[in-house]
């Protein structure tokens, strides 16, 4: 046996013995993981902030005096389009809330107003419609209450409430101050990430090209570019079909005369950012705020959103998004279906660009091994 033998049988020996190690420390290791990710947690979401920001900022670059050739424009570009593409971003969320947030906050009041009012009729016909209310009224008088001991068990219900109303009070407050830290974080460190990439991707390219086999790196710079091209792509389709989608539901409730029309338009839009079923998480909210109003003006906003969702299936979804990731319609919905299985609403955004970038390297590789063989599939699959 040769020293090269040794050497494999020795890797599969440690391969086992991490194995082992890790089925025996299982919870440890999860753990450890999860301590780890909450540690790293802003700087991956400065990474996801920086990748979303990238794609808009990279078409500003386009557009920032491209033919120019004086050095403090050169010197400008990337500052002045990361602080344009945070400022796009930043009005765009501005916009929506300013036009959501108070209408709902209108939805909550007109509900406040009329519920009491509802339960003082509704109280007032048992009243009317009840004949055993004189009966009830002296049996009720001739039961001995000791209202002491009432008004005692009450008075420690309240403060045993009232402290864990202060506890609760305080975790979430501790909560959203750290949420504010995170995203702080993430902000700076994503404007790190932006204006250095080029310096940050070069340097992960000499470490990947010192560590890995030629063969090894050109597979792993392919992988890593269908995977870019896929969720860019996914980003940019799936805000378009939002922007569509928004602007259509407004122009529609508009012509119907129907209430909300920019607050809902924008509701179902900033859903619709969810594939496939989050215009219709929008339709529910939005016949919500318009059922406050009228009952009937909610089922004609219910039957115009029917409408409008198969119209944006059968066209707009498929030609926009569709086309844009190159992955046929049954697998966007197995992947959303899934995703959403496994990971909630994350999972159904992130399940659809990794479903495509599956689904483009497969069929790459299929069509290679394809020509190798010299095989001409005459009858492909249609999917």
């Amino acid at each position: 046996m040769n020293w090269l033998q040794v050497k494999k049988w020795i890797g599969y020996g440690l391969i086992v013995a991490l194995l082992c190690l890790f089925v025996i420390h299982f919870e440890r290791i999860i753990g450890w993981g999860g301590m780890l990710f909450s540690v790293a947690y802003p700087l991956l979401l400065g990474c996801v902030m920086a990748y979303v920001l990238n794609i808009l900022m990279v078409r500003l670059e386009r557009i920032y005096f491209p033919r120019s050739k004086a050095t403090w424009v050169k010197k400008s570009r990337r500052g002045v389009c990361i602080l344009l593409s945070l400022a796009i971003l930043f009005l765009i969320v501005f916009f929506v809330l300013y036009l959501v947030i108070p209408q709902v906050v209108d939805c909550f009041v007109i509900i406040s107003k009329d519920v009491p009012e509802a339960l003082h009729k509704a109280v007032q016909f048992l009243i009317d419609k009840s004949g055993e209310l004189p009966a009830l009224q002296k049996r009720l008088q001739d039961i001995n209450l000791d209202w002491g001991n009432i008004i005692n068990k009450v008075s420690k219900g309240v403060m045993t409430g009232t402290r864990g109303f202060l506890a609760s009070a305080t975790t979430l407050v501790g909560s959203f101050v750290g949420a504010v830290a995170n995203v702080v974080i993430a902000l700076i460190f994503s404007i790190y990430v932006l204006s250095c990439k080029e310096e940050i991707r070069d340097k992960m390219n000499r470490v990947m090209k010192a560590f890995m086999k030629h063969t090894v790196y050109d597979k792993t710079i392919y992988v890593l570019g269908v995977v870019d091209e896929s969720f860019s792509n996914f980003i940019l389709g799936q805000v378009t079909e939002a922007v569509i989608l928004g602007t259509l539901c407004s122009i529609g409730m508009s012509l119907l005369r129907l209430p909300y029309a920019g607050s809902i338009g924008a509701l179902v839009g900033l859903t619709a950012l969810i594939p496939v079923f989050g215009a219709y998480i929008g339709a529910v909210l939005g016949a919500f705020m318009i059922g406050t109003v009228d009952i009937k003006q909610m089922l004609l906003f219910l039957i115009f959103l029917v409408i409008l969702q198969q119209l944006e299936g059968n066209l707009i979804y498929p030609r926009v998004v569709g086309s844009s990731i190159g992955l046929p319609g049954i697998w966007v919905l197995a992947a959303i279906i899934i995703g959403s299985g496994l990971g909630g609403v994350a999972g159904m955004l992130l399940g659809v660009p990794v479903a495509a970038s599956c689904y483009k390297l497969l069929r790459n590789a299929t069509r290679k091994r394809e020509e190798q063989n010299g095989m001409k599939p005459d009858n492909p699959l249609p999917l």
